[in-house]
């Protein structure tokens, strides 16, 4: 990944995370070794960072399935009691209580995802949040598309 693309990615994170009020706002690129790898990341005060290591499951967790198969958000108000469970690490570890999810689709292909976290209380999430996701999802597959090596 390029560094002005890098920066382009942790931009559009910085502005989601300050649209949504979130503990944690990511985004996560899919990698042909069927990795997700993250390459962006804001956080609020006190909020610890995932680092760079991928969460143990996090491709074959129903939530990103969700995503591959069904190339639409996912917004869970409270993790623990979803239909589409996320990863429990990601409950249990990193104490993600409600996230929104969003794929990044270039053609037919989830090339990347976004992740927006609220940790340790669950959230309805507003209408005017859910549209800051689409935001950041139209704005990253526009980043993504102009690169012909988004990997």
């Amino acid at each position: 990944m390029q560094r002005a693309q890098a920066a382009s990615l942790k931009s559009i994170v910085d502005d989601l995370l300050l649209a949504t009020g979130a503990s944690r706002a990511t985004c996560r690129l899919c990698m042909p070794d069927g990795s997700a790898d993250l390459v962006a990341e804001a956080l609020a005060e006190g909020v610890d960072s995932m680092g760079t290591q991928s969460v143990p499951g996090i491709v074959q967790a129903p939530t990103y399935q969700f995503l591959i198969n069904e190339q639409e958000l996912l917004i869970q108000n409270d993790c623990r009691t979803a239909a589409v469970a996320p990863p429990a690490t990601l409950v249990s570890h990193y104490r993600v209580f409600a996230q929104m999810l969003a794929p990044v689709i270039i053609g037919t292909e989830m090339v990347a995802t976004i992740s927006v976290h609220e940790q340790d209380r669950t959230r309805d999430w507003t209408n005017e949040e859910i549209a800051a996701l689409g935001r950041a999802q139209a704005a990253i597959t526009a980043l993504l598309s102009q690169e012909e090596t988004y990997r």
